[in-house]
């Protein structure tokens, strides 16, 4: 087994806790961020609980770099989402911050559920939550 290996299969078992730790974050409501029919009010409650943990330890320009990369996306093309992964695992790689890591899995497990305009519109409708919540509970510079 060579180093390269046991260092990639360390990242997707740090991947799957923060991934875990995630959906406990969000409960039911994690299912629920795609869906058009989901009660808004509650899940805008788990947001805020999880931004209120994790927004002082994400960083606003890298929140920033995101979200210009998503609003920029044709909704007519969702599939062209998926081109971000790559880009959010390199946020992912150049973070120390537990609490950006945490998000970085979240956005990406979501890309991947993406299946349809209406699920890119959901998307993007959560991510600019995500930043507003985050500047609603200091996040930092």
């Amino acid at each position: 087994m060579s180093n390269g290996y046991h260092h990639n299969q360390q990242r997707e078992s740090e991947d799957v806790k923060k991934l875990k730790e995630v959906k406990k974050d969000f409960g039911d409501e994690y299912e629920n961020i795609l869906n058009p029919n989901r009660d808004e009010n509650k899940f805008i409650n788990k947001l805020k609980e999880f931004m209120d943990k994790n927004a002082r330890q994400i960083s606003t320009s890298q929140l920033r770099n995101v979200f210009s990369k998503i609003k920029n996306l044709n909704e007519k093309k969702y599939e062209e989402i998926y081109s971000l992964r790559p880009k959010l695992a390199y946020v992912y790689g150049r973070s120390d911050s537990n609490a950006m890591k945490k998000l970085i899995v979240l956005l990406d497990d979501q890309i991947q559920k993406v299946k349809s305009s209406e699920q890119l519109k959901m998307f993007k409708s959560f991510f600019e939550s995500v930043i507003a919540y985050h500047k609603f509970y200091g996040g930092k510079n």
